[in-house]
């Protein structure tokens, strides 16, 4: 029987593979989310899906002033702000900062995201050389770290090595990636040095259609209701006038996240 706490810090844009894993485990756990202001959306699909958790005041688990039973399992979650993404060094530093506070608060950390533009970043080996617990992140079946929510979706990198050569030079819409469109863009390497002054869906039409985008292709990886997928992967198309394609449904792959999660709570006292 599993018991301890596992941590997860999580970007919104994995959110569905989280809630996939929690819901289809069985064992017995508490589930807290941390009263973060990105936990909206993570809320919102759990209440959908009627996984259960309480919220907790952020401030009370980080100063050990919480009534968690660690001889439980308890899952706590943290959810990150998406504009962490638009600087891969800022995004690496505050996860590393923010899992040192974790130390003496959670057993274990699973880490829901990808590399994230930060090459060779693998949070398992600095973990087991600057933490007093261990850590796992995403990883395709050969061991290697999945690049980003995309890489996550499609199984890693072999996948995503084939996605890219089938549709080079198009917008890459997983769920998550369709609903949350304009955010997640504004974060992106692109919108550097946009002018903020600006409307943002605007620079974003002016910025795709400089750099000769022309069409968005779906990747459903069957976690999010499809109708709201549609409706926003065509929203974007209509506002941006692309085209609409699909990628093949063996692209998905749960892989990553069945790996991950498993290979979190095993790190737990068992």
């Amino acid at each position: 029987m599993t018991h301890g706490i596992l941590g997860i810090i999580a970007c919104p844009m994995l959110e569905d593979e989280l809630i996939y894993s929690l819901s289809n485990d069985d064992e017995e756990k508490d589930i807290y989310v941390l009263d973060t202001p990105p936990n909206g959306s993570l809320r919102r699909k759990m209440d959908q899906k009627g996984v259960p958790y309480k919220v907790m005041d952020e401030w009370d688990f980080m100063n050990c002033n919480s009534d968690i039973d660690r001889s439980r399992f308890s899952v706590a979650i943290k959810m990150m702000d998406l504009g962490l993404h638009a600087e891969p060094k800022d995004l690496m530093k505050t996860i590393e900062d923010d899992m040192v506070m974790l130390q003496g608060r959670v057993d274990a950390v699973g880490l829901y995201y990808g590399m994230c533009g930060n090459y060779g970043w693998d949070i398992s080996k600095w973990a087991s050389e600057h933490l007093s617990y261990p850590a796992v992140m995403f990883k395709d079946k050969e061991g290697r770290v999945c690049d980003d929510c995309v890489g996550v979706a499609v199984g890693g990198l072999c996948g995503y090595q084939r996605l890219i050569k089938e549709f080079t030079g198009v917008m890459l819409f997983t769920p998550a990636v369709a609903t949350n469109w304009v955010d997640f863009l504004a974060a992106s390497d692109m919108m550097k040095g946009a002018d903020r002054r600006r409307d943002t869906k605007e620079s974003l039409k002016e910025i795709l259609e400089l750099c000769g985008y022309k069409s968005v292709v779906q990747i459903d990886t069957g976690l999010e209701d499809r109708k709201e997928f549609d409706d926003a992967t065509k929203e974007f198309a209509d506002y941006m006038h692309f085209n609409i394609l699909q990628a093949s449904p063996d692209y998905a792959d749960l892989g990553p996240a069945k790996k991950l999660y498993a290979d979190a709570k095993a790190l737990l006292p068992q």
